[in-house]
């Protein structure tokens, strides 16, 4: 499980309570989507896309104004890829967009919803590394994120710091080269059971490894 691993990694030493963080609403606040559903439809034209078809999905921040407080960390919105590429999506969407990749659409039934390539995954985690995440379930979803990838051997650790209170892991994309920027994350105190919660919605975007 991700979070045996995540403890054995560094945060073994820390107490129950540390791991859940300072009030103990880790959990509480995890225990939702992280990632969105398909909706099956195009969120340009707002055209039913049937089971298999093929199109672009797209991972976005959720709006601002979004209030439900059942909202996923990530949503994620599927395109006709003629609307994809004919239009302005990835524009309008700015700073929500993370990343995409082409893809089918899902059965609603099925587990493995979304195939995501390795490479597309670090882009991700260096996108979210790179902007300040002031969302705690974003800053939980990108160190899970980090922990897979360190797992799959994409991105390794170069140091382990303090910075006050917090715990700091700096991590590097594998073959990089001596250039390759650092990134640093704190580690959210996450109790196992969230990292394997987090782990778990994330394996439904996961390409199968081999």
């Amino acid at each position: 499980m991700l979070g045996t691993e995540y403890i054995e990694a560094g945060a073994a030493g820390r107490s129950k309570a540390g791991r859940l963080g300072y009030d103990g609403t880790m959990s509480t606040m995890l225990k939702g989507l992280v990632i969105g559903r398909s909706t099956g439809r195009c969120a340009e034209t707002e055209a039913e896309l049937a089971v298999g078809t093929p199109c672009i999905a797209a991972l976005v921040r959720p709006l601002a104004t979004e209030t439900r407080t059942d909202r996923p960390v990530l949503e994620r919105l599927d395109f006709d890829p003629a609307a994809w590429e004919a239009g302005d999506a990835a524009r309008r969407l700015g700073d929500r967009l993370l990343c995409w990749w082409r893809t089918e659409i899902p059965d609603p039934g099925s587990k493995r919803q979304m195939f995501v390539d390795d490479e597309t995954l670090v882009d991700l985690f260096e996108r979210m590394v790179a902007e300040e995440e002031a969302d705690p379930g974003r800053r939980a979803f990108r160190f899970v994120l980090g922990l897979i990838l360190l797992r799959r051997r994409k991105i390794r650790m170069v140091d382990r710091r303090r910075d006050g209170d917090d715990d700091v892991w700096v991590l590097k994309r594998v073959g990089g080269g001596d250039d390759a920027p650092l990134w640093s994350v704190t580690d959210p105190r996450l109790s196992d059971e969230d990292a394997d919660a987090i782990a778990e919605q994330l394996s439904t975007i996961l390409a199968d490894e081999g």
